[in-house]
């Protein structure tokens, strides 16, 4: 069903998410959506928490990185659209974020999304500081990555030719670069 959810957002966005639509996409019956999902609220907070089950799960299964720079690379690079899945998942969660705010347990869903996804990243940044940064830099690092990656994901899937995958690379390495920089505060 989520995938039904995350089809029906990428094509018709928001405003096409319908317990019809979602029905008509996932080859059952209104009937059988609405017995699980009672309205488009559920729908879209249940493909958001599916979308970070997936990418948790995906992020847990991959292999450790040779220095712990590497390794914070590609746990942050899952968070970029470079392929069909993570291009789905990124619209989904772009349409989920602008729901949050007029929507209190929506925006309820995205802080604790949010809050797991910067605590899972402190601690990869901490590990490949040199220079074991003070809490408060840590978090502005921590953060500054964040909104990169928020931020290319963004533009990729508005306008993904002018963010192909490799140019979102080569910023994710500059940010890296910016952000584990021991001299540097951010």
């Amino acid at each position: 069903m989520s995938h039904a959810v995350w089809q029906v957002v990428s094509d018709s966005g928001l405003e096409g998410l319908t317990l019809r639509a979602v029905a008509a996409s996932a080859g059952c019956t209104t009937g059988m959506v609405t017995h699980y999902f009672p309205d488009k609220k559920a729908l879209l907070a249940h493909a958001r928490s599916e979308m970070h089950r997936r990418m948790a799960a995906r992020i847990d299964t991959l292999p450790t990185g040779p220095t712990p720079r590497d390794t914070l690379y590609t746990v942050a690079e899952q968070a970029l659209p470079l392929d069909d899945e993570r291009f789905l998942e990124a619209v989904v969660w772009s349409q989920f974020l602008l729901t949050t705010r007029n929507d209190p347990a929506l925006l309820g869903e995205h802080i604790r999304g949010h809050a797991s996804w910067i605590s899972r990243l402190a601690a990869l940044v901490r590990a490949a500081c040199p220079d074991r940064p003070e809490p408060a830099v840590l978090d502005s690092r921590v953060r500054s990555l964040v909104a990169c990656l928020d931020g290319l994901a963004l533009n990729a899937v508005t306008a993904p030719d002018a963010y192909p995958p490799d140019l979102q690379r080569r910023v994710l390495e500059t940010q890296l670069d910016l952000i584990l920089e021991g001299s540097r505060s951010l």
